[in-house]
């Protein structure tokens, strides 16, 4: 675990602009502990906090030292013309950065390329998986909605030549409805012709091509297998039987050691599901599995245009 300096309470008051923030409690702690809500990730850790104004929650994600540098800053300008883009929400952020808020970062120096923005409720698509009883209410129909919604921005994204660079079921939020997503951990996205990052992802386990080059998945076509493999969760998590085949508390489908192996009980099976749903679907699910590079996969207008035809 990554060590910080920042370590605030719930009676600290956090001064943002003319704006005050205080730190909500930790939900599973008594308030005399004074634990606030903070959830540690790979770069960052992220805590939840309320304007005191207009008591709206927001989320501050807090770099890690090996992550804070001025792509952050970068990157939520670029952030700033997308805001409107389908599944982008949290585009709509603040970077707090030494030439605008240099008391801040002088009294909290771990605030430097931190990035304040709206909290979300919501569950996770890898949240879901790992529900029993969300997973046994997970209909067909559910899959169609979301699957649909997914391609739908992973397209509105490559459109822009963006790419996420870790699609993952953590990193996305389903509305109730299963009709609409959000992308959250945005830090790490591919803009077109902007310097290559320090540490560019790679993806996640269970989500990442085999054969990557230098640049991972840091590149505009870099979602293609990641947004395949979720794809086809999401199309495919109805299916009881592939849920028992899928080992207990899995994140993801597939294990690292899976991917693009061919010819064991889950793969037929889930290839099964997919061409029983519409054969296309099976068709982009195979060009995935056996592409070569992360190029070779379907690009995310072909999902979507597939995802617009009728299913059984």
């Amino acid at each position: 675990m990554a060590v910080s300096t920042f370590h605030p309470t719930q009676d600290m008051l956090l001064p943002i602009g003319t704006a005050y923030y205080r730190f909500l409690p930790h939900p599973y702690f008594s308030d005399d502990r004074q634990e606030v809500f903070v959830l540690e990730g790979g770069e960052a850790f992220v805590y939840r906090i309320q304007h005191m104004g207009d008591k709206q929650d927001y989320a501050l994600k807090v770099m890690k030292p090996a992550f804070r540098d001025s792509s952050t800053l970068q990157i939520t300008r670029y952030l700033a013309q997308h805001m409107n883009t389908p599944g982008l929400f949290l585009a709509r952020r603040l970077c707090l950065t030494q030439e605008q808020y240099p008391e801040l970062i002088r009294r909290f120096p771990d605030l430097e390329y931190a990035v304040l923005m709206p909290w979300i409720e919501g569950r996770t698509w890898a949240g879901l998986m790992l529900d029993p009883v969300a997973s046994v209410q997970y209909t067909p129909s559910n899959a169609r909605k979301l699957a649909a919604a997914m391609a739908y921005v992973l397209w509105n994204l490559e459109g822009r030549s963006l790419a996420h660079t870790d699609i993952a079921g953590g990193n996305v939020l389903l509305s109730p409805d299963m009709r609409q997503i959000q992308l959250i951990d945005l830090d790490s996205l591919y803009i077109p012709g902007t310097k290559m990052p320090k540490k560019r992802s790679r993806g996640s386990p269970g989500y990442q091509h085999p054969k990557q080059d230098e640049r991972g998945q840091w590149r505009p076509d870099g979602d293609r297998f990641a947004g395949a493999i979720l794809l086809t969760e999401m199309l495919t998590w109805w299916n009881p039987v592939v849920r028992a085949e899928t080992p207990e508390g899995s994140e993801s489908l597939f294990t690292p050691q899976e991917l693009q192996r061919q010819d064991f009980p889950r793969w037929r099976r889930i290839r099964r599901t997919l061409e029983q749903m519409n054969p296309a679907l099976r068709d982009l699910f195979d060009q995935a599995w056996h592409a070569q590079k992360i190029e070779d996969c379907p690009d995310f207008s072909t999902w979507s245009m597939w995802m617009g035809t009728s299913f059984v």
